[in-house]
């Protein structure tokens, strides 16, 4: 949260009274207040009430415009609290650049600010620079339980369940279970323990309270999209970019959504909007690197795949990624090699891990263990169906199951023309 009170569920409110924590706010004339100190207060009314509105911009513009004519004015104390909601509202509206920049200007008037790190943890986490923002996280006060939320959020970015588990349970110690950040964490990390309808759950009823905080509602929709909940994730999407529209983190999850959904014209557009706002959103471009497996394109997908590596290293996702690229190009000892540093770096349980822990089984020959993974994840659609559909026709060819394999051809036929792959397959048995 930016503006802190006693509640950290609620969104901040303009005080009433002087501000503990921020500039004193004149309610009434004081001749003994000079006229430069009046007016500073009357700015800084109008920037709080356009935060609490969502006129991000607006607001950024008036505390900027504060800085900038009364720097003389000003109080260190007071200057560091409107760095930090620069930070804040920047991060926001998606210009992590100015968001990093008023930031480190409140670490150089104190460098032990637990907000500015804050931010500067999320921004870090947002360009997928994961060591920088676990830095920036461990800078926080060990009492302050922001810090452990935070590096609950970095370990769920990175799949990372049992780290997550770890610090979620250091910021219970420390806050209410009614806290949202930590419902937030919980929710998320029970979906990539597996139990999605509970997280869909947690997520829907969460989801108001997220309204004035558009980093939390971009993950509660993370959560409803990977939960299968697709429409409630794009609707936290669009809620998000009606007052930050270049927030890249709210088209990135856009474009998961209408791949999922199979509109990838709009997948595509989404994820290069993304993109273009900020060339290191790996969850964007994840779903350019899909879209253009599934056209075949496979030189293009892997150009993308070990640019996010470049970039991110530590992002399992992204190793879990590529390794599917090889997979389906029959390269099973590149794709073998990438499912391993997935597994080392991650243990969730959601479907896609399940589909690389079939794949494993294939690759080691273990068709039946393959297989019964993938009966079970062809059950049900989602966002992985066609490509279980596919390693399922290729283990019961392997098992010489032919009644199985013809019934699942059957089935296949009416996807062939949405998947690259798919088509391969069938043509192969076809001949």
């Amino acid at each position: 949260m930016v503006f802190k009170m006693e509640d950290r569920n609620q969104p901040p409110k303009l005080p009433e009274e002087p501000m503990q924590k921020g500039p004193r706010l004149q309610t009434q004339y004081d001749p003994g207040v000079p006229a430069s100190g009046r007016y500073i207060d009357v700015l800084m009314r109008e920037a709080y009430e356009a935060m609490k509105k969502g006129q991000y911009q607006a607001s950024a513009e008036i505390f900027e415009e504060i800085l900038k004519k009364f720097k003389n004015e000003v109080k260190d104390s007071e200057k560091n609290i409107i760095n930090c909601e620069l930070g804040t509202l920047y991060f926001w509206l998606g210009d992590y650049e100015s968001a990093r920049r008023y930031c480190e200007d409140a670490l150089s008037i104190k460098d032990d600010n637990d907000q500015a790190h804050v931010i500067l943890g999320k921004v870090a986490m947002s360009r997928f620079h994961f060591s920088v923002a676990r830095g920036h996280f461990n800078k926080i006060s060990e009492d302050n339980p922001d810090k452990y939320i935070g590096l609950c959020f970095l370990a769920i970015k990175m799949r990372d369940t049992t780290g997550a588990e770890i610090f979620m349970n250091r910021a219970a110690g420390k806050l209410p279970q009614t806290d949202t950040e930590l419902r937030i964490c919980r929710a998320y990390f029970l979906l990539l323990k597996g139990d999605a309808d509970f997280a869909g759950k947690e997520a829907r009823a969460i989801m108001p309270k997220c309204e004035k905080d558009p980093f939390l509602l971009g993950i509660v929709g993370e959560i409803l999209m990977t939960a299968g909940n697709y429409g409630e994730a794009i609707a936290a999407a669009h809620k998000i970019l009606v007052v930050c529209k270049e927030n890249d983190q709210a088209l990135a999850l856009l474009a998961h959504a209408a791949y999922a959904q199979e509109n990838f014209s709009a997948a595509y557009n989404y994820a290069d909007e993304a993109v273009r706002f900020n060339p290191l959103n790996a969850y964007a471009k994840t779903v350019l690197m899909k879209i253009a497996t599934r056209e075949g394109n496979y030189a293009l997908a892997e150009n993308i795949g070990t640019q996010i590596l470049s970039d991110s290293p530590e992002y399992a996702l992204g190793h879990a990624n590529l390794g599917d690229v090889y997979f389906v190009q029959n390269r099973y000892e590149l794709a073998e090699i990438e499912y391993e540093q997935t597994m080392e770096l991650m243990n969730s349980d959601t479907k896609g891990a399940r589909l690389r822990k079939a794949r494993m089984k294939f690759i080691k020959e273990d068709y039946k263990g393959a297989a019964e993974i993938l009966e079970e994840l062809t059950k049900v659609y989602h966002t992985y169906y066609d490509d279980a559909v596919c390693d399922l026709l290729l283990c019961y060819e392997k098992l010489g199951n032919e009644q199985q394999k013809a019934d699942l051809m059957d089935k296949a036929q009416m996807r062939r023309g949405f998947y690259h792959r798919t088509q391969q397959i069938l043509q192969s048995f076809e001949e």
